[in-house]
């Protein structure tokens, strides 16, 4: 078992979306640009993604996820670990703010 798998909180559920990053910022860099994360699982504390760029770890990550119903959320963590799958191809794993770990739960139960 992986460093990873043992700090988790919750449960991890498989779930292939894409999410739309609002921003991502640290004290190197702030992005703005338009960008696309593709999920791989999510829990109540955090998500996998998988990202066609680098991040730091410790940055501050907005992403909008889309519910059944259309409607656009906007949920917040902080990136706590990058792994390079290859090139420009990164596996990025967040912590969830509280806020947002209620709604990516709404996101998970509609999913299924």
């Amino acid at each position: 078992m992986s460093s990873e798998d043992d700090r988790r909180t919750s449960p991890r559920s498989p779930i292939e979306e894409t999410l739309f990053i609002e921003s991502i910022s640290s004290s190197q860099i702030s992005k703005l640009d338009e960008s696309k994360a593709n999920t791989v699982n999510a829990s109540l504390g955090g998500l996998q993604v998988m990202l066609d760029f680098p991040v730091l770890e410790e940055a501050e990550i907005a992403l909008w996820i889309n519910g059944s119903d259309g409607e656009r959320s906007l949920i917040s963590g902080i990136v706590r670990w990058v792994n390079s799958q290859g090139e420009d191809q990164y596996l990025v794993g967040i912590e969830l703010d509280s806020a947002s770990g209620k709604v990516v739960g709404r996101w998970l139960d509609d999913a299924n």
